[in-house]
C-alpha cells in the first residue's frame, strides 16, 4: 500500500470517527431515543439486537423493538412511524422508496426446512413439489425459495406457522434456524424435526427511515469494528 493510500484510508477513518466524538448532527443531535420495528420471528435472536445495540451505544442512541408481522414492520419505517427495522433481507430495501439500507449485513442465518414426518427431514428444496409447504407471510427469502412448489401456504408468524405443522395442515415449512430451533422447542411436544441439511444461508440487514441517512455511515463503520473484535463498547441493555 502506497502512502497516499495510507493518508486516504486515515483520512476516511477520521471522517467517520470524528463525528462519533463530537455528536450527532441534525435532528438526530437533539434525539437519544429511536424506535425500531421487528419481524416476530427477530424476537429471539439475540446477536443481532447486541451488534445493533452497541452500535448505537457508541453514538448516544438508545432504541425499543416493537415486533410486528413482516408487512407492518417495514411499513412503520416506510411510513416515518418508527425510525427504522432491525434486521431484514438485503431484498427488502429495492422495493420502498423512504427506507435506507445500512450496506453492512449485520447477521447471516442458514435456512432450514423442519417437519413433523421424520422420513421428509432430508429432503432438497426440489424435492418438496409433492408436499404442503409453509413460511411466515412476508419473509421475502422463503416465498422466493418455495415460487416453483405447487403447494404452498404463507402463515402470520412462526408460532403459528409451527402449529399448523404439529397440527398436521402442513407437511414442512421453511424458515430461519433462529427461531426455527427456538419455535420447535414449544409447539409439537417432540414431534417436529429439524431438515438433515442446510438449504441456505441469508444475510440480514438494518434499515432506517431516511431522515436518519447521515448516521448511515457511522453505523456502517461501526458495525464492521465491532464484528471484527477491533473495539467493544459496554453500555447498559434497555429492556
Amino acid at each position: 500500500m502506497t502512502r497516499d493510500d495510507c493518508l486516504q484510508k486515515l483520512l476516511w477513518a477520521v471522517c467517520i470517527v470524528l463525528p462519533l466524538i463530537i455528536g450527532l448532527p441534525d435532528r438526530a443531535a437533539s434525539e437519544t431515543y429511536f424506535k425500531f420495528t421487528a419481524v416476530e420471528g427477530m424476537r429471539h435472536n439475540m446477536e443481532g439486537l447486541r451488534l445493533l445495540r452497541e452500535a448505537y451505544a457508541a453514538i448516544g442512541v438508545q432504541f425499543s423493538v416493537l415486533y410486528l408481522t413482516p408487512n407492518r414492520s417495514i411499513q412503520e419505517v416506510e411510513s416515518g412511524a418508527a425510525d427504522g427495522e432491525l434486521l431484514r433481507i438485503r431484498q427488502v430495501g429495492d422495493h420502498f422508496t423512504e427506507i435506507v439500507r445500512v450496506e453492512i449485513p449485520v447477521i447471516s442465518l442458514p435456512i432450514y426446512a423442519y417437519t413433523n414426518d421424520p422420513q421428509l427431514a432430508g429432503l432438497a428444496l426440489d424435492e418438496m413439489g409433492r408436499y404442503r409447504v409453509g413460511y411466515v407471510d412476508g419473509a421475502l427469502f422463503a416465498q422466493r425459495m418455495t415460487a416453483k412448489l405447487p403447494d404452498v401456504t404463507p402463515v402470520e408468524s412462526p408460532d403459528m406457522l409451527f402449529k399448523m405443522l404439529e397440527l398436521d395442515r402442513l407437511d414442512i415449512v421453511i424458515a430461519a434456524e433462529n427461531p426455527g430451533d427456538t419455535v420447535m422447542q414449544t409447539v409439537g411436544n417432540g414431534r417436529i424435526y429439524k431438515g438433515s441439511k442446510q438449504l441456505r444461508s441469508v444475510e440480514f440487514y438494518h434499515y432506517l427511515n431516511r431522515r436518519h441517512r447521515a448516521l448511515v455511515p457511522r453505523i456502517e463503520w461501526l458495525l464492521t469494528e465491532l464484528k471484527e473484535g477491533r473495539i467493544q463498547i459496554t453500555h447498559t441493555m434497555e429492556r
